[in-house]
């Protein structure tokens, strides 16, 4: 076989075995990765759990960690209600490309944003009744008349939100979020939308 006719055969193989790798190799690849849906499962029962340490190791270039900025009464009853309102269900299948997947996900969760006048309104009527009382641990004697304490006020917003959370499918928001995975170093991790991460959050936009 002449110089040329190798190099013409040489490219005629490494032509169709392109051809091959682009096509059907990459089938049996995939078959080797873990199924994405074990990833987006593990990540939204974490985050159900409230362990976002767990959480964290599922995800893309992002952290939530969300607990350890928890400080006081209130704020820690806002936090137990949030993740206790946490709900998921994967919607459909879970679509896989190579190395790229999504699904849609339906999430539930305690909406800060239908709550906060209801919790207004709550806490003030509370901290009238407790003035007009001069309930002990919550008010003190200041120029002359009696106020809230910053203590009383956190303990009065805590208690107006037990109050309301009788109810807490009341103030529960469902929406559909396309999660999308991308696979790399063994493992599928989750690229957090910022729709997602708010809704995590409670419907709070951290930007605002």
């Amino acid at each position: 076989m002449s110089i040329t006719n190798r190099i013409i055969s040489i490219i005629a193989f490494l032509v169709a075995f392109a051809s091959l790798s682009s096509c059907a190799m990459p089938m049996k690849i995939v078959g080797d990765i873990p199924a994405p849906e074990d990833t987006v499962t593990a990540f939204f029962d974490s985050i159900c759990a409230g362990d976002f340490n767990e959480s964290d190791q599922f995800l893309s270039g992002m952290s939530l960690s969300m607990k350890k900025n928890v400080e006081g009464v209130f704020a820690q009853k806002l936090y137990d209600y949030l993740v206790k309102s946490y709900k998921y269900a994967i919607n459909g299948k879970v679509n896989c490309d190579q190395l790229d997947a999504d699904c849609k996900v339906d999430f539930t969760y305690l909406d800060f944003n239908l709550l906060s006048e209801d919790l207004k309104t709550k806490s003030t009527k509370l901290g009238k009744k407790y003035i007009a009382e001069s309930k002990e641990g919550y008010v003190e004697e200041k120029d002359g008349s009696i106020k809230l304490t910053d203590v009383g006020a956190e303990k009065i917003a805590a208690e107006a939100l037990d109050e309301l959370m009788s109810t807490p499918e009341k103030y529960c928001s469902t929406n559909t979020f396309n999660v999308t995975l991308k696979y790399g170093g063994g493992k599928w991790l989750i690229c957090l939308s910022d729709d997602l991460f708010e809704a995590i959050c409670g419907g709070f936009d951290s930007e605002n």
